[in-house]
């Protein structure tokens, strides 16, 4: 089966974000298994914005990667892809799926019926993570677009039963929508064993952006040195750089200098590394869905403090494999920060449950899911 991938941002080269791993992983996955598949992006970073590699074609693990002009007009972070249209008809797709309630959504299903695809939209549940004003005004259009457009897009892939009710209440077909368990975790992460007994104290790795919560974090880590004198944390990923800054300064006016260790981008077997030497990996998000790392953390034994929002609670299992808390709450961030630093028994109950639970969340199984959609609609 030959299967279009379209997504605005891809992580060749590094553009890192919960969907840019997700797509990523599934095109790999899919190539794997025999499927000729191709990834239609830009060379953008989602971080950023910025140009990261140049346009043009190449082929990574059996994925075929356009990268594509982009316009420099964006809502939030859709902007609009030039040469879609042209780049879908040489490839000639017997499956085109959409990721986000981005231009190109829309674009796909005005094209399909010409071009003769059957289409795939997997939005991520946009209503979630709205950063910015200009995406909050738009968004209300966005969605009545999606209603005059629904019928022809073929199948909606969500990946919580809060997406599907979310989706269904938008005026989408119940029949239309299928809950995958995304995002998947690759097998590889439960094939070493690891140490329970861990040096390290706190991780956070992610991108480094407003709606992530990382100064209610660095004010945790003040509370959290008035017991726990010793405590350290590593803040890893790409970086808004205005927010960097602020982050910087909150961190040396609380005089946390030693006890908060800033690193950029990282590549993927270091974000494993780091993982799987640390105590407890915290994800203090004001905005989130479900992010990938929370589940390659546990898989790799580490457990989570994260807060309560999106549809984490779905993926974290609160008192089991991790501690959930109030978004914006310095003080129960804390008080779940100084819990799991110090009680290493309580720790290694979690790190035996994280990994167990982690294994709902496979990627074959995802994969065999989408497998079988793409199947359902190409035999129709």
């Amino acid at each position: 089966m030959r299967v279009v991938i379209v997504c605005t941002y891809y992580p060749w080269p590094p553009s890192v974000g919960g969907v840019e791993t997700i797509v990523r992983n599934t095109a790999v996955e899919l190539a794997k298994r025999g499927h000729e598949v191709h990834i239609v992006t830009t060379p953008l970073d989602v971080t950023t914005g910025k140009p990261v590699a140049r346009s043009g074609v190449e082929e990574r693990d059996g994925v075929v990667v356009h990268k594509l002009k982009p316009s420099w007009v964006k809502i939030g972070y859709a902007r609009i892809i030039h040469g879609l249209r042209e780049e879908i008809a040489k490839i000639k797709p017997d499956v085109v799926h959409a990721h986000n309630l981005h231009p190109h959504l829309f674009q796909l299903a005005e094209w399909k019926k010409e071009l003769r695809y059957k289409l795939v939209a997997e939005l991520h549940h946009p209503a979630i993570e709205l950063d910015f004003l200009i995406q909050k005004l738009v968004f209300p259009y966005a969605v009545f677009a999606l209603r005059l457009v629904n019928k022809r897009i073929d199948s909606f892939i969500a990946h919580t039963e809060i997406e599907k009710k979310w989706l269904v209440n938008k005026g989408i077909s119940e029949c239309k929508v299928h809950v995958a368990r995304l995002p998947g975790i690759r097998p590889e992460l439960f094939s070493t064993p690891i140490k329970s007994s861990r040096q390290k104290d706190v991780i956070y790795i992610g991108r480094i952006v407003p709606r992530k919560g990382l100064h209610v974090l660095i004010r945790a880590v003040s509370k959290v040195k008035e017991y726990t004198p010793n405590v350290r944390v590593t803040i890893a990923g790409p970086t808004d750089p205005k927010y960097f800054k602020k982050l910087v300064s909150l961190a040396r006016r609380l005089r946390l200098e030693k006890a908060i260790v800033f690193k950029n981008y990282i590549p993927e077997d270091e974000k494993y590394k780091l993982l799987k030497e640390h105590k407890v990996f915290v994800l203090p998000s004001l905005k989130d869905y479900t992010p990938n790392i929370v589940l390659e953390a546990q898989a790799l034994g580490t457990p989570i403090i994260s807060t309560k929002v999106g549809a984490i609670s779905e993926i974290v299992l609160d008192g089991e494999t991790g501690i959930l808390v109030e978004p914006g709450n310095v003080e129960h961030l804390a008080k779940a920060v100084k819990i799991l630093v110090s009680n290493e028994k309580f720790r290694k109950r979690m790190f035996v449950k994280a990994r167990e639970f982690a294994k709902n969340f496979t990627l074959g199984k995802v994969i065999n899911h989408i497998e079988k959609i793409y199947n359902q609609l190409v035999s129709a």
